[in-house]
């Protein structure tokens, strides 16, 4: 890991003392635009990002700005509309002012913005998970964890950690659940030979997981891979307690957020939570981190708003390396190695994918307990 001129403190990631090698010409500030859904049912999102841009561009400007030029932010809401994306995508990508954009993390509307971003040449930066969204990009950065990683890294801990075999996934059937539980389900069978003894979804927002759960009865199953929203995650949990179901939960990280693990309550106890953010089992300084964000926002930290606080923080590092031009920044971004941020410590690959761990967090006397990181290899 490179040396870091950010410095993780109690409060804030405090800026290095020492100008970077390329000083930015005098101008006003440095600006950024930010695509995402302000209004709309995705709006809460839409705050969440807010939020992580908002409080990394305050904690920047306050210690000087980058390279002694302040950040500011340009937002253009999508609507949460596809078309509203593109549009959104257009204005930021047309004001020749915005050195860079930080995207949608709903990754349909990255896809449908990622042409524009591409033909234009302007970096972009998303939370957006489907391996689709990088695939061939030049401009566009996951500042997220890809799907691809996930299914790798649950895959591996199921069958070489766990040493079992006979598994069964379960997944609500939206399309991002649905894509993830098929990415499980093929490299379980290209990686180790497996194929799941059982493999059911449910509709979105289900309460009652009979149908799924009586097939894992009916079968010698070891372990259950389960894939779903955060408000799913208790009622499942319960029943499968309340069945006497004995196979571990290995499960994304949605299930590990604060509020379904009290929906489970006690039936949380022994789940295994993939995850690549979660404030408890992080280290001190960014346990610190997150407890101002909850301090200031009044709400729990979630991957979301680091990830995008993160985003700020890596553009502003590219900045400070090469200076206010898109294709600098892109350079720069291309350039990074163990950028230490709030979530992870992020290097690009080829396919620009920026975050290559996850945590494996196991619930033990009602608390989060961090069993082991696993990690990938950056190509």
């Amino acid at each position: 890991m490179t040396h870091h001129r950010f410095v993780l403190s109690a409060l804030s990631i405090l800026l290095a003392a020492a100008l970077g090698p390329h000083a930015v010409a005098a101008q006003e500030s440095i600006k950024i635009g930010v695509q995402l859904p302000l209004t709309g049912e995705r709006a809460v999102v839409g705050r969440t990002i807010k939020q992580g841009v908002e409080m990394a561009v305050e904690t920047l400007n306050r210690q000087g700005g980058v390279n002694g030029v302040p950040l500011t932010v340009i937002y253009e809401d999508d609507q949460n509309t596809k078309q509203g994306a593109v549009e959104a995508a257009r204005r930021l990508i047309q004001d020749r002012r915005v050195v860079a954009i930080i995207g949608e993390l709903f990754s349909p509307f990255v896809l449908v913005s990622r042409d524009l971003v591409e033909q234009t040449g302007v970096p972009y930066l998303t939370g957006g998970t489907s391996p689709k969204t990088t695939e061939a990009a030049k401009w566009v950065f996951r500042v997220g964890a890809s799907d691809t990683l996930l299914a790798d890294l649950i895959a591996q801990y199921a069958v070489e950690h766990l040493k079992m075999k006979q598994l069964a996934v379960l997944h609500d059937r939206t399309g991002i659940h649905n894509a993830r539980a098929e990415l499980v389900v093929r490299t379980l069978q290209a990686k180790y030979g497996v194929v799941p003894l059982v493999q059911a979804s449910w509709k979105p927002g289900e309460q009652d997981f009979t149908p799924q759960l009586e097939q894992v009865t009916a079968h010698p199953v070891e372990a259950i891979i389960a894939l779903g929203e955060t408000d799913e995650a208790g009622p499942l949990l319960r029943q499968v307690k309340e069945r006497g179901i004995r196979a571990p939960v290995i499960a994304h990280r949605d299930f590990g957020a604060q509020r379904a693990l009290e929906a489970a309550g006690g039936a949380a106890e022994g789940v295994v939570i993939m995850t690549e953010y979660m404030p408890m089992v992080q280290e001190p300084e960014r346990q610190a981190w997150a407890g101002a964000y909850q301090q200031r926002y009044g709400s729990e930290a979630s991957v979301i708003a680091a990830q995008y606080y993160d985003a700020v923080l890596l553009i502003a590092e590219a900045i400070r390396k090469g200076g206010p031009d898109r294709e600098r920044i892109k350079a720069g971004l291309e350039q990074l190695k163990g950028f230490r941020g709030v979530m992870a410590d992020y290097t690009f690959d080829q396919q620009h994918n920026g975050v290559h761990r996850f945590h494996v967090v196991k619930i033990k006397g009602g608390k989060p307990t961090l069993e082991t990181l696993l990690e990938e290899t950056v190509r």
